[in-house]
This record gives structure tokens, C-alpha cells and sequence, in this order.
């Protein structure tokens, strides 16, 4: 949890701060010790940490941000297609500034290239590997947290999604993800590793459903919408955004996104989260 030339708390520096996994990663590793640095792109307080304004394109940017951290820990924005030049960028920063330990945040089964997002993975990955940098691989599957943008839908009694009600996902809560994170970090382990990281169990949307129906005192019923409709509903901020999101519907419509919870059970030092257990929070609340 120090770092071993000061003896004070390692302090992270923590890219794409602005989003969820950011702000939970950061809340992660000051509940452990750690202290951080959030790198956002515009100008704004970041809870727990002191915020940079940086682009995670600039190499001169990110090696300012670098000065006084010990580690990284690194995430695009959500479906960014500047992936690899982001990684690109910032193993050149840390090589320049002598930062070693980078914990990069993947995506389940990046090699499934039939998703733009999944295949600038793949490619950041190897990059990363070929860098000489003390790196850790995390892939993440479907954050349980993503059914938060549901909850007053299940209210009403409804779960509409543009993919197979049927499909297997390996959904994993994000406090947890970022538990794995903070250990990383501040504990290096699993460094040279790729971890997958999935849930306790494989569920579908008609199995959330159900567990909704328990939780609340109607009948949630799951029903697949056609993409397009979904579109029209939730447009997407770019052209490239709505093509890389289509391509994900696609994949999820004939294959879901199933994992194993086998390593994610193994790094943490408490049970993973369930989604039974994460829906009733959730629709308590």
C-alpha cells in the first residue's frame, strides 16, 4: 500500500476518471490505503482524488500527470475507437517517466473482433505486453451496474433490451472490479497476468426478470426490442458510437457474453457480489 522509496501511500494515477468504473476504481484504492490522481478531459472535481486535466492522446500531457505517481491505472472512455493510439501514448509517457506498474482495464474476450471495441482491445493489449511495463490485463464482463439505466423500467414492470432475452452473460458488479483493482495496485499482484473477470454465475435477462418479480410486488416481463427502435430510443453521441454499439447487439443477440467467476472469487477477499443480491439493492433503492 506505500510506496517503497517514500514509505507514504503509493499514490495512482487513474485515466478516464470521469466515468463510473473511474469513480468506483478511485473510491476503491482510497478505501484501501491508496491515494489517486484522476486524469478527465475537462475541467471537474473528482471525488478522492486530485483532478488533471490531460488528453489521453497527448504523450507530453500524460508524462506531466505521471509526476510523483507510482502506478497506473488506465481505461479509454466507454467505446472510444482512439483505444490503441491511447495506449500507445501513455506507454510512451510512463517509459519516459519511469513509471513502471500499469493496470490496463480490457473487456472480456477481446479477441471476439467482430466488435470494433473488443478488437482496439486486443490490439491495445498487445501493445501493452510488448511494452516492457510491469502490466496487469483486466477483463471485465457486463457490470451488474448497467441495469441501473433499467430500474424504473422493471418498476413499471418492464425489461426491454435490443439482444436475446436467452443469452448467457457473466455479469460482474463493478465494486468489485474495482476491489481487484485497488489489490493491483496498491498490493502488486498479478503483474504479467491477464485476469478475466466475470461474476458468480451465467445469467440471462429473463432470469433478471424474474429476480426482479421477487423483489417487487408485480411481474417484470423481459421482451427483445429490434435495434433500430432501441436506437431511435437512445441515440448514440457519434456515428462511430452507434456502429460499434450495433455490432455489440449483434454479438449479445446470438451469443451473450457468458464468463467464469473463478478468478474474480480467487483475487477478492470477500464473495463476489450476486446479482440477486445486487437487484435488491437495486430496486430498493
Amino acid at each position: 500500500m506505500t510506496s517503497a522509496d517514500t514509505g507514504q501511500p503509493r499514490r495512482v494515477l487513474v485515466t478516464g476518471a470521469g466515468g463510473k468504473t473511474g469513480h468506483a476504481v478511485i473510491a476503491a484504492i482510497r478505501a484501501s490505503g491508496g491515494q489517486c490522481r484522476a486524469v478527465v478531459h475537462t475541467s471537474r472535481d473528482v471525488a478522492g482524488a486530485e483532478a488533471v486535466v490531460a488528453d489521453q492522446c497527448s504523450v507530453d500531457e500524460l508524462v506531466a500527470a505521471l509526476d510523483g505517481v507510482d502506478a497506473v491505472y488506465a481505461i479509454a472512455p466507454n467505446l472510444s475507437d482512439a483505444e490503441i493510439v491511447m495506449a500507445e501514448a501513455l506507454i510512451e509517457a510512463c517509459q519516459r517517466h519511469g513509471v513502471e506498474r500499469l493496470v490496463f482495464h480490457s473487456v472480456i474476450h477481446p479477441q471476439l473482433v467482430s466488435m470494433p471495441h473488443h478488437r482496439d482491445k486486443l490490439h491495445a493489449e498487445a501493445r501493452l505486453l510488448e511494452s516492457g511495463l510491469a502490466v496487469t490485463i483486466l477483463q471485465p464482463n457486463v457490470y451488474m451496474q448497467n441495469l441501473a439505466a433499467f430500474r424504473a423500467a422493471m418498476q413499471a414492470a418492464t425489461l426491454a433490451v435490443p439482444y436475446a432475452t436467452d443469452r448467457p452473460f457473466g455479469m460482474v458488479d463493478l465494486r468489485d472490479v474495482a476491489q481487484v483493482v485497488a489489490r493491483a495496485v496498491l498490493d502488486d499482484i498479478g503483474v504479467h497476468a491477464t485476469w478475466e473477470l466475470s461474476g458468480p454465475a451465467n445469467v440471462t435477462i429473463d432470469d433478471v426478470a424474474r429476480l426482479a418479480s421477487r423483489t417487487l410486488p408485480r411481474f417484470v416481463l423481459a421482451e427483445r426490442v429490434a435495434p433500430d427502435t432501441w436506437m431511435r430510443s437512445h441515440p448514440a453521441a457519434t456515428s462511430t458510437v452507434d456502429e460499434r454499439l450495433r455490432a455489440m447487439f449483434a454479438h449479445y443477440d446470438a451469443h451473450g457474453s457468458p464468463g467464469d467467476g473463478t478468478v474474480l472469487a480467487a483475487v477478492l477477499d470477500a464473495p463476489p457480489r450476486t446479482i440477486d443480491a445486487y437487484l435488491r439493492e437495486l430496486l430498493a433503492s
